[in-house]
This record gives C-alpha cells, structure tokens and sequence, in this order.
C-alpha cells in the first residue's frame, strides 16, 4: 500500500480574479514542487473527474443553498460573481467545487477499500468555512465535512475524527458535524481573526483550541499531544480527516502564526503515529488555506513526505 495523491483539473479553472488570495496559482506552486522534490515515486497520483452527487451535497448542505449557488455560476467566460462576501465564482467553479468533493469521497473509497495507506487531496476551492446554508471564506461547498457524513452514511464507517490544522477556525465544519454522534471535531486555530470564532464550543463532540498570534508550530504540537491525543485515542476513530491548511506559516501573511515547514512535518507525524495505533493510518487530508505559493509548496511537500515516511 501507498499514499495517494489526488487532484482534479478544474482546480485550475476555477476563477477567482486578482482579489481573492485563492488563485490557481497555489496548485501550480505545489505540482511544480512535487516535481522538483522528486518525490512523485513515492506516491501514487490519481487524477479524477469524479464529482459529488447532489445526494453528497445535501448530507452536508441544505438543498436551498446548493440551488442559490448554482443559480449564481455566471454562463460568460471571465465573468465573476460574489457568492458572499469574500467568495467568488466563474464560469467552471461549479464543476471545480463538485470535482473537489468528488476528489476527495475518490480518495475516501481508495484508503477505506485498502488500496491506499492514505491520501492527501490537492484541490481547491477549499471547503472548511463553508456552512450548511452559506459560503464564506473562499469556500463553496464543505469538502471535509460532505466526506465525513459519507464515510458514515455510505461506508458504514461509525467513528470519524475530523482535524483542522488550518490558522482559521474551520467555522462550517463545526456548523455542519456538531451534534453528530460518532463524528469528533477538533480544530486548533489563531483567536482573534477570521473567522472569528467563540472560544466555546457548540456541541460536545467539537474541540476547539486558540493559539495566539506568534505562536509557533511547537504550541500547535502541544496542543496535539496534550488535548487532542487523549480525546482522539478515547473516541478510537477508524478514519482521520484532516483539514490541511498551510496559511499558518511564517510567509504567509493570512495569518500570525509563525510556523516553519519542519513544523508542518511534526504536525503531520504526530498526527500520523496516532492514526496508526487507532486507525490502521487510514487518514484522508484536504488542502484548505495556504495562500503564499512558496511556503504553501513546501509546506505541503513537508506534509506529503511525512505521510509517505520518505
């Protein structure tokens, strides 16, 4: 078995125009690296056009909503539509945001059936701030989340930890999993900027913890090791989620955290040497954030190695 590199082409064609830090740019930095790092025989890449049912859609997403988006998707190319505030779409975003979820459940399938060990999910948009009626954040539908509820629903997969590693609060996840039995939500974020979340959590299988500005990847660590670890290993998941943003690195201006891409790999090993005593290392990580291509790359090259073990 091996690790499983999944992506989709209309990552590239999803527009966004020159005021969203969500560029194609960001999946152009991180194949360039994997191909610089040559690191490619060390995983196996899938490329898919597999997309998201609306039945995949509606377990995390009301049905008025999916509808008011796809009403929004403009016809002419070069056209660009607010879907919120800070959330834009063009012509093909439709299919990109379908092919995103769609990638991942492909991925979902491959680590649960066996094939793979795990799999890491180059897609964009990205999907953690996006709540069950509303888009926000970049973010159009909830890949992590429309994963979760399948691994549930469609694989019978009963014990689910979702992980976010992004600096921003990932506000739809939680909006979307609190409450539901045999799904933990647990997410380590930078308090005071977007999405500016209330330190308590809404339900008890959501957990929730604040680093501050400055913080480096050693208090990200920490926060693994010290609360997150003892809930995860109580709960004894069969599958780890992972929400896995970038923007929490030094470069990157998105945030203040100050972590280094040796970070990202101790996060990332942590992660994976819990997940191989609960879970047989059955892990499915999301690209979220991560919006400085060079760090993005390397942060991301850090993250694959690590769940490779090369």
């Amino acid at each position: 078995m091996s690790t499983g590199l999944f992506t989709h082409e209309s990552c590239y064609r999803h527009i966004t125009g020159f005021s969203s830090p969500d560029s194609p740019e960001r999946i152009r930095a991180i194949e360039e690296r994997l191909v610089a790092s040559g690191l490619e025989s060390a995983f196996c890449r899938k490329q898919t056009e597999r997309q998201a049912s609306l039945e995949d859609l509606l377990r995390a997403h009301d049905q008025q909503y999916v509808d008011h988006v796809r009403s929004l998707i403009p016809q002419k190319e070069g056209e660009l539509i607010y879907i919120s505030e800070d959330t834009i779409v063009s012509r093909d975003s439709w299919t990109a945001a379908l092919e995103s979820a769609g990638c991942v459940l492909e991925a979902l399938d491959e680590v649960h059936s066996g094939k793979l060990t795990n799999a890491f999910c180059c897609v964009r948009p990205p999907g953690h701030h996006a709540h069950r009626d509303k888009a926000e954040g970049f973010c159009i539908f909830n890949n992590v989340a429309i994963a979760a509820l399948y691994a549930r629903d469609v694989l019978g997969i009963e014990r689910i930890a979702v992980l976010d590693i992004d600096a921003h609060h990932g506000d739809g996840t939680e909006d979307i999993l609190a409450g539901l039995e045999g799904i933990h939500f647990f997410s380590f974020f930078e308090k005071e900027i977007f999405p500016y979340p209330k330190l308590e959590s809404l339900a008890p299988n959501v957990h929730k913890f604040a680093l501050a500005a400055g913080d480096r990847g050693e208090a990200a660590c920490e926060v693994i090791r010290s609360k997150w670890e003892p809930l995860i290993r109580e709960c004894h998941p069969q599958l780890i989620l992972i929400s896995a943003g970038f923007d929490a690195h030094m470069a990157d201006t998105m945030s203040g955290l100050d972590f280094s891409d040796l970070d990202y790999a101790h996060i990332t090993r942590i992660i994976d040497d819990i997940a191989r005593s609960v879970c047989d290392e059955k892990i499915v990580s999301v690209l979220e954030g991560g919006y400085e291509p060079r760090s993005l790359s390397r942060a991301v090259v850090a993250h694959i190695r690590t769940l490779a073990h090369v």
